[in-house]
């Protein structure tokens, strides 16, 4: 089963529509009850069939499909992936169309076919739903296949690898991270061996160049050197290189006394009668690393949003230092820039100033080299467009960067030369991502949000969110995650035990 793609949204409660995807199921379902309504004839001996079957032969079919506990696997799959008992039975027309494609992830996992293909299963996952799948996948006793961008991702879930590279396939065993180590002796086997290969061509050479034209017994010998030397360099070895990372930059303005961000007693809701969280205390600073994690909906681009006054708070104050410049990447950024320009027109209407010539240059610099930079951007693939983005970003030399998921849509190159460009950023950084590596290279501060909840003990009924910080590594936050899925025994045995059985 091939999952790449959202369902279309209608009045199916989401459960359901898990239980509906295993097509089998659903006709057993329906033979029992034909077979059950049928009336049998006084004196008939042979048991009624529907199409050829029994009521006996749909028994042990539903029996060998686990039906009976089919509810509670679609449950168990589904509370994973972050749909609680609530959010179950709503229908998948409410949904948005990143829940839909956790839906669809449901269904396929809900079938257990024997092939799973997943097409960059993690672009809309937050870290619980995504460590949770980690788990999942680890066990999955079939055979999966995966095209992602989430490095830590495939080295949970993957023992082998394929790697596609200048129209080639390339098979290794292992993981991500031991396909880059086997593949890095590889390369360094392959430059020894051309290096030995490179001076015995240069001594066939002078001796050619020397002795080709001698008398007959040297003639001889230049000439065999000649053949050894055709065969030489059609046995060339060649040193399979990898393009080399997309080098971006960040430059900070010159950094500001502290703080850059107060947040003073704040209070953010859409709904007076629902606040997303109360009573917020922090400080953000220029030389800030911090990333900030939590489920999907408890409003971690919310939050953005209030430090870089693009939302006021209800109550309480966001104060801002009166030269702070920030840059925000939002997860929708890209579908903001105009389709029918090119990036060249793009940063002209930044700074009209710059030249054709400097801003093209300007551009190469973020993997827009060439005609990429005069193409309309609707050509462009996703990962060049975010390109763009940084550009623009980059040009407006901020001290804090706000960064919401800007790893949707990159190539795990581009992921890395990201990782080492905000390294190198001398400004602050505030990061909402699920990415691992990127999360652990950057940050040395995680938030975490939480969602505001009903609660009927409460005076008026709703718990608001938080945002706390978590004393520990993003390491330590997935093992805690991990811990909480055991105890609700999501993962590592009690109900998902059923369905691996």
């Amino acid at each position: 089963m091939h999952v790449e793609q959202e369902i279309a949204g209608d009045d199916t409660p989401v459960l359901q529509a898990v239980l509906k995807a295993d097509k089998e199921r659903e006709w057993l379902l329906e033979a029992e009850q034909k077979l059950l309504n049928t009336e049998v004839k006084e004196g008939q001996t042979e048991q009624p069939t529907y199409m050829g079957i029994d009521l006996m032969e749909v028994y042990e079919r539903l029996d060998e499909l686990d039906s009976e506990n089919a509810e509670s696997r679609a449950a168990t799959i589904l509370a994973g992936l972050g749909f609680d008992n609530e959010a179950q039975a709503r229908p998948t027309k409410e949904y948005s169309g990143g829940w839909r494609m956790r839906i669809a992830l449901a269904q396929a996992l809900f079938m257990t076919p024997d092939l799973l293909l997943l097409d960059e299963p993690t672009n809309h996952l937050d870290v619980p739903a995504l460590t949770w799948l980690e788990e999942f996948l680890a066990s999955w006793e079939k055979t999966v296949i995966i095209v992602s961008h989430d490095r830590g991702f495939l080295n949970q879930t993957t023992s082998h690898t394929i790697f596609l590279h200048r129209k080639r396939l390339w098979y290794y065993g292992g993981n991500y991270d031991t396909f880059l180590r086997v593949r890095a002796e590889h390369r360094a086997n392959q430059a020894v061996m051309a290096g030995v290969q490179e001076r015995r061509v240069a001594q066939l050479t002078q001796f050619i160049a020397r002795f080709g034209h001698g008398n007959k017994k040297m003639a001889r010998q230049a000439q065999s050197r000649m053949k050894m030397l055709s065969k030489l360099q059609d046995e060339a070895v060649e040193v399979d290189y990898d393009d080399p990372y997309l080098q971006l930059n960040f430059p900070a303005a010159a950094p500001l006394p502290p703080p850059c961000i107060s947040v003073l007693d704040a209070t953010f809701g859409y709904t007076p009668d629902r606040p997303l969280y109360k009573h917020l205390n922090f400080g953000v600073d220029c030389d800030s690393r911090v990333a900030i994690v939590g489920p999907n909906g408890a409003g971690k681009s919310t939050f953005l949003k209030l430090l870089d006054g693009s939302l006021d708070p209800t109550d309480g104050a966001v104060r801002r230092h009166s030269k702070l410049s920030i840059a925000r990447f939002t997860q929708h950024h890209v579908d903001t820039l105009d389709l029918s320009v090119d990036a060249v027109t793009t940063m002209r209407r930044m700074d009209p100033e710059i030249s054709i010539e400097n801003c093209r240059k300007y551009l190469g610099h973020f993997g827009l080299a060439g005609d990429l930079a005069l193409q309309p951007i609707e050509t462009l693939s996703g990962g060049q467009k975010s390109r763009v983005i940084f550009a623009q970003i980059a040009y407006k030399h901020p001290h804090l960067l706000l960064m919401d998921e800007p790893t949707n849509h990159l190539d795990l190159e581009t992921i890395e030369g990201l990782a080492l460009a905000l390294n190198r950023f001398e400004g602050g950084v505030v990061l909402v991502s699920h990415d691992e590596r990127l999360v652990s290279m950057v940050a040395d501060e995680l938030w975490v949000v939480m969602p505001g909840k009903k609660d009927p003990s409460a005076k008026t009924g709703w718990r608001p969110g938080s945002v706390t910080v978590f004393e520990g590594t993003f390491e330590d936050y997935v093992v805690m995650l991990k811990d909480e899925f055991a105890k609700k025994q999501l993962i590592g045995g009690g109900r998902i035990k059923t369905l691996r059985e």
